[in-house]
């Protein structure tokens, strides 16, 4: 098996990434990529979070940024402009506006954080994590995906490293619930290569083994934020983790019209 996409890419606008986006394009080239999607982590309009996404005065920059290379390197790759989201209703209707104007080709669905009305952020993991925030990430989680607005979820099993102790019944039943939603939904799950250096780790093998009995597609996303990390394309080690719970992964995404 040989990936040769990349549909979750970040750049440095979120103030956690490093490299130029033509650097991103050239190493993904020189690592076989064939189709390159950047989804840095979305601005939102009157949202500041430095350190974690992009001023929403870098919108433009972006697109322009990203467009040129689209252009640029069009006989070499393919480059699709996309976001990694988190599902904000309040956002609702910015996310369908950028899918309808044709700015990006898709979003994907990274549920790191709550936003209030009052623009307050509230994270869901932390080193104590009480069990409420759990089941608020799989709340909002599924309302995402039900949403119809992201083309996959990005990481499911980022709450895995925030647990302390065993992974329980309540943790099993919540794998359960949003394994079932991806199903009922037709969304594929994330394949995330870049939560491995975690003392639990995701990919998550207690995730996976719930999810791999559900009729499920899957997707593999390097979470690039550095140019180098396409390389990751190459290791062995997820694709053993692939065929140790026969995932059923998609050779490429189908981008559809909004």
């Amino acid at each position: 098996m040989m990936i040769d996409y990349c549909y979750h890419t970040h750049t440095k606008r979120c103030g956690h990434a490093r490299g130029e986006d033509e650097e991103y394009v050239l190493n993904a080239i020189s690592n076989g990529i064939k189709v390159l999607g950047f989804s840095d982590h979305v601005m939102l309009p009157h949202i500041s979070q430095n350190g974690i996404r992009g001023d929403f005065s870098l919108l433009e920059d972006y697109l322009s940024s990203i467009n040129r290379l689209k252009e640029k390197y069009k006989e070499q790759i393919e480059i699709l402009i996309g976001f990694e989201c988190e599902y904000l209703e309040d956002f609702v209707p910015y996310y369908k506006d950028l899918l309808k104007s044709k700015k990006v080709d898709y979003l994907i669905l990274g549920q790191h954080c709550r936003i209030d009305k009052d623009n307050n952020v509230e994270w869901y993991f932390s080193k104590d994590t009480p069990l409420a925030n759990y089941t608020k990430y799989k709340e909002d989680l599924i309302k995402g995906m039900r949403s119809g607005l992201f083309k996959y979820v990005a990481h499911p099993d980022l709450f895995v490293p925030s647990i302390k102790g065993e992974f329980n019944e309540f943790f099993i039943n919540m794998s359960k619930e949003i394994c079932e939603c991806a199903q009922e939904c037709h969304i594929p799950l994330e394949i995330n290569l870049n939560g491995h250096h975690y003392y639990r780790p995701y990919p998550s093998k207690e995730f996976f083994s719930v999810a791999k009995d559900y009729s499920i597609d899957f997707i593999v996303g390097v979470d690039a934020h550095t140019p180098n990390d396409f390389a990751r394309l190459k290791e062995d080690w997820y694709l053993s983790f692939i065929n140790e719970y026969n995932l059923s992964i998609l050779p490429r995404l189908k981008m559809k019209e909004y």
